[in-house]
């Protein structure tokens, strides 16, 4: 799914359904906070990520919630993940799932992969989606949505 999809999609939902986006969130950010991150970290990350920090900022996004690059924001990736375990795992978790499970990027060489994988807490595991950011996120919060309206039922 490219930007300009996403950004239709995300607008479709806001409209139909306000609160959704209207949860905490972390502030936009421009490229020095991002490029921050990336040298804390000692990567590169996806221009997908880029872009929506830069659109978006982070924090709550429907159900899910997306690690910013705000360092003033509640969702701060650095004062959530630790640099060893990024390292330990060669994965960055840009999603919490709040199941203990994360969306994120493989890194390899310190370039996070375009595609999303899904690191498994239960089985310690990486698990390619063979989707970018944009997809995954929107399939994750429509899931996750779907999910949540059916258990209030």
């Amino acid at each position: 799914m490219d930007r300009i999809s996403f950004q239709n999609k995300v607008r479709e939902m806001s409209e139909k359904k306000p609160r959704l986006f209207a949860l905490e969130s972390d502030a936009k950010v421009d490229i020095e906070k991002i490029e921050d991150v990336e040298k804390y970290y000692d990567i590169i990350l996806p221009d997908s990520y880029k872009d929506f920090a830069s659109q978006y900022g982070g924090g709550y996004f429907g159900f899910i919630v997306v690690y910013s690059c705000d360092c003033n924001g509640m969702f701060y990736i650095k004062d959530n993940v630790l640099k060893e375990w990024v390292i330990e795992k060669s994965f960055f978790p840009v999603v919490d799932l709040e199941t203990g499970d994360f969306l994120g990027f493989e890194i390899d060489a310190g370039i996070c992969k375009s595609k999303v994988t899904l690191y498994s807490h239960e089985e310690e595991a990486l698990q390619g989606m063979q989707m970018d950011f944009y997809e995954a996120s929107f399939v994750t919060f429509h899931f996750s949505n779907s999910r949540r309206q059916k258990s209030s039922r």
